[in-house]
């Protein structure tokens, strides 16, 4: 019995290995669920051996079960790394980090319809003195945000927007808002930042918000 369910293992895993190794262009998100799913088809193999079930019935089950799993752990660790990034900016003096906001995405299994609902990062926004940009905790910060923003527009494939904006000064035009915008490829994706003047924000405070987008259904 042992024998077999090592027979069976490698086989499903493979199996899920060679679809994705076939699409040239999946993203590292579509690969996540993917991962996910070569995991559950091992789960769904092992519960064979305990309940005298089908193999290749509790391999498909197993996959279904994985797939939507690896798409909410790809998701889960973006909300995590977006909390850790605005937990490192209130360590600079006077920063503020308003709570990060998320989506809730419809998630469906293409094969059985199966749906879950799962929550997605959709945007943090934190305050950072002017006068401790430059200190080493003020540099720090902005890293720790510059280098989230790329790491989800690298994953996702996709255009995430980084918005670094501050009061106008006293020579400022009288329009409200006044914008300038540089983009920066990373992977398949691309960081977009927007430097703004903007006469919402409190005075002697830079405000950087990053943002992606999100679905309200998606199939994996």
């Amino acid at each position: 019995m042992k024998e077999r369910v090592m027979f069976r293992l490698p086989v499903c895993v493979v199996a899920v290995s060679v679809a994705l190794g076939g699409c040239a262009n999946v993203d590292q998100k579509t690969q996540s669920a993917g991962v996910g799913a070569a995991v559950g088809c091992a789960a769904g193999a092992v519960l064979t051996t305990l309940t005298k079930n089908d193999a290749k019935t509790a391999c498909l089950a197993g996959a279904v079960v994985g797939g939507l799993i690896g798409y909410q752990r790809a998701r889960s660790s973006e909300i995590d790394d977006a909390k850790a990034a605005a937990d490192e900016v209130v360590k600079v003096s006077g920063a503020k980090a308003a709570p990060v906001q998320t989506d809730t995405v419809k998630v469906t299994d293409k094969e059985t319809g199966k749906t879950e609902t799962v929550r997605a990062f959709k945007s943090v926004s934190v305050d950072i003195p002017l006068s401790q940009l430059d200190t080493a905790d003020g540099k720090e910060a902005m890293r720790k945000l510059n280098d989230y923003a790329r790491k989800v527009a690298r994953e996702r494939g996709e255009a995430v927007q980084m918005t670094i904006a501050t009061a106008p000064g006293k020579g400022a035009k009288a329009a409200p808002v006044g914008n300038m915008q540089a983009s920066e490829k990373v992977g398949d994706g691309v960081v977009n930042r927007h430097i703004v003047t903007d006469s919402r924000i409190p005075a002697n405070v830079q405000r950087v918000s990053i943002e992606a987008s999100n679905p309200t259904r998606v199939s994996v």
